[in-house]
């Protein structure tokens, strides 16, 4: 009994790295009162009044038909946009508890695999540590959660059918698991990689578990072939998208640029549970006199890390080409965290327990500090857009330069959203900014530039001899030239 109460309590102290960045996160959106974003907000308020009009708008003419297959964004966005349009912060906790949701059905599915609940644990404190995550709750238009939504339910729902004690159960959780990842691949056009992935982790399953291994094998077999098929037809049976039309797998610059920012961005926060995994693995090593480490496994945990590399290396390749950060990475801190979990919760028990207590708490110090770090710069960001905007009615002489269209602004979206957001909830109806990169050459005299240097360059400089200052903020800062 004493034995089962000292790690009963040991994994306990997991869940301080959980609760304490998730509930942050949380307590600002109501003291500082989060406002739409600047990213898909606007152009979905404006896509009709009822849910029927948001959907068809968005996936018909924006979507389908412009080469996009975002069917479950589409739906969602209708229906919670409709109902919280006037309530931004509620939009934003339902994205937070969208999020959460995702947590816990990836570490149950987790918990099956790894034959414990402390593996669930700390799957959600090493998610937590992934700081391109954190994007995911400050802009409430993206959609990788909602597509990882619901694969972790497909996930969950396969794994029971391996379980099932009837062929009534059987159908129904196969019935759920196709729906789901339907549902999930139809969410973003990445989410089909994680198809693939499962797919082929089923089919090894069925060399590993004997006693399941023809149902592992159809399993595996129809998420795979269904997943490559329809990865085809994105690729072959759909209008080229412009939005996606810089995609390439043969744009060599590109790619190395991807790959050197997941290096230093994504891999450099990995580090910290890379060196805790090779910690634990020799600390255990000695403990257990050079006994093999991998005899502390079972044929089902092993798999269960097989599936995490196949997931990350899978996704990993198909954003490459696209962007290997912000939130488009967000799905590699869940995946690297499956394996790391697995590992880690099998692992520290035959280690010291002096190594045992402080690996959870230097998860919270390290989850405290990418959580703060990633709170702080958006919510700052956030505030200091609201001034901006509370700039912009207080400034006639402002307004009657974007009517004139003498105003350039040098984020792309940014420059829409703002003019948009201030023309529906204030009543300041300007146009929106012209698109333009800082290029002092390019702006005439009496022109103006709302600039942010968020996506700007250590180079762009403005001068005072040639630019004087309207609004200057961290984050935002409005020039006239002279």
């Amino acid at each position: 009994m004493r034995t089962f109460e000292k790690y009963a309590n040991l994994n306990l102290l997991w869940i301080f790295p959980i609760i304490v960045p998730l509930g942050t996160i949380l307590l600002s959106f109501y003291l500082q009162e989060w406002y739409w974003g600047l990213m898909d907000d606007t152009s979905i308020l404006g896509m009709g009044r009822t849910v029927v009009e948001r959907f068809s708008n968005d996936f018909g003419a924006r979507g389908f038909s412009a080469g996009r297959m975002q069917f479950t964004f589409s739906l969602h966005s209708a229906i919670f946009y409709t109902w919280f349009e006037h309530n931004p912060v509620l939009l934003h906790v339902l994205k937070w508890t969208e999020a959460c949701l995702m947590l816990v059905v990836w570490g149950n599915a987790v918990r099956k695999i790894g034959g414990n609940h402390r593996a669930a644990l700390i799957f959600v404190a090493v998610t937590l540590s992934f700081h391109n995550l954190y994007d995911t709750f400050f802009f409430i238009s993206t959609h990788e959660v909602l597509g990882l939504l619901f694969w972790g339910l497909a996930l969950n729902f396969f794994l029971g059918t391996l379980e099932a004690g009837s062929q009534t159960r059987f159908i129904i959780l196969w019935a759920l698991g196709v729906l789901c990842s339907s549902l999930a691949i139809t969410t973003k056009e990445p989410m089909v990689a994680v198809g693939i992935a499962l797919g082929l982790s089923f089919v090894l399953l069925s060399f590993v578990d004997k006693h399941n291994s023809r149902q592992a094998l159809l399993l595996g077999g129809m998420v795979f072939t269904a997943s490559l098929g329809y990865a085809l037809f994105l690729r072959f049976g759909m209008t080229p998208s412009a939005h996606a039309s810089s995609y390439s797998l043969t744009n060599v610059p590109r790619l190395l640029g991807n790959l050197s920012s997941w290096t230093s961005k994504d891999l450099f926060n990995h580090s910290p549970w890379l060196a805790t995994v090779i910690m634990a693995g020799f600390a255990a090593f000695v403990s257990k006199a050079g006994m093999r480490l991998g005899l502390l496994f079972t044929p089902r945990q092993k798999w269960g890390i097989v599936i995490g590399l196949l997931l990350y290396g899978g996704y990993f390749l198909i954003i490459l080409p696209w962007n290997t950060t912000a939130y488009y990475a967000g799905p590699l801190g869940v995946f690297f965290a499956i394996p790391v979990a697995i590992f880690v919760a099998q692992i520290l028990p035959h280690t010291s327990i002096a190594l045992q207590v402080l690996t959870p708490v230097a998860a919270l110090l390290l989850n405290m500090f990418v959580s703060q770090w990633a709170l702080t710069r958006e919510s700052l960001y956030h505030y200091d857009t609201q001034n901006l905007m509370a700039w912009i009615q207080g400034n006639p002489a402002f307004q009657v330069a974007a009517r004139s269209e003498l105003v350039y602004c040098n984020a792309m979206e940014g420059g829409g959203a703002i003019p948009a957001h201030l023309g529906r909830d204030f009543g300041v109806s300007i146009p929106g900014f012209k698109y333009q990169g800082f290029d002092q050459n390019l702006i005439r005299s009496g022109e103006v530039m709302v600039y942010t240097p968020r996506f700007g360059s250590s180079t762009d400089v403005f001068a005072p001899d040639v630019w004087d200052t309207m609004f200057y903020s961290k984050f935002w800062q409005v020039y006239v030239h002279k």
